[in-house]
């Protein structure tokens, strides 16, 4: 949340009264019917008042999404495609059940164009979640599950990328169901030989349709 300006102190009750209205904003008229204006209303104060707290509309509404983005659970089960599985759903969860429809698409567009809005962005909203994954994924390193050299980041990105499609693009919620064939794949890889590939992968254009 932005620092307070300097002078009297903060309400918290109208912090908290502008939040929700905020989200109640979002959730009726959309972002692109998001103003300053409405969520002042909503919230029985001033714009001016709302505006000395955030200065703009994108940084408003990054607290407001992140103070209904509870930090999720690493999933700890003994079982690590469990584990994998639950950290998609409560991924899909966070951005699909608990955030406003069709918020985070243009928020993060508006946001791109200014380094420290984006960085807050990404720390308030996108990363709680991909930290519990990752953490799941380096359990499952030191218990051998997984290759020592697994790149625990690129291959967080992996499972995570239709969970992010899905919320920028839309598409719908993905299911429950969806996730632990999407884990298995990653886990079980596409190639039925993937070193042949590769060896064809670094022969001459030519001499591939030897192989």
């Amino acid at each position: 949340m932005s620092p307070p300006a300097a002078g009297r102190p903060r309400d918290p009750a109208i912090d908290a009264a502008v939040l929700s209205a905020t989200l109640d904003i979002l959730r009726e008229r959309g972002y692109s019917g998001f103003t300053l204006e409405a969520v002042a209303a909503r919230a029985a104060t001033t714009k001016p008042t709302v505006r000395r707290r955030w200065p703009n509309r994108q940084s408003l509404v990054v607290d407001a999404l992140a103070s209904v983005l509870a930090v999720p659970p690493v999933p700890d089960t003994g079982c690590t495609r469990c584990d994998l599985a639950r950290s998609v759903r409560l991924l899909a969860e966070s951005l699909h059940h608990r955030l406003p429809p069709g918020v985070l698409a243009p928020l993060l567009a508006e946001c791109a164009h200014d380094a420290a809005l984006h960085r807050r962005l990404v720390e308030s909203v996108v990363a709680p979640g991909r930290q519990a994954a990752e953490a799941v994924v380096r359990r499952a390193v030191d218990r051998g599950d997984l290759r020592p050299d697994t790149d625990t980041r690129m291959l967080v990105d992996l499972l995570a990328s239709t969970v992010y499609q899905r919320a920028l693009l839309g598409g719908g919620p993905q299911e429950p169901q969806s996730a632990a064939p999407l884990v298995d794949l990653v886990l079980r890889g596409a190639a039925v030989d993937y070193e042949r590939l590769v060896r064809i992968s670094e022969t001459t254009p030519a001499l591939r349709h030897l192989h």
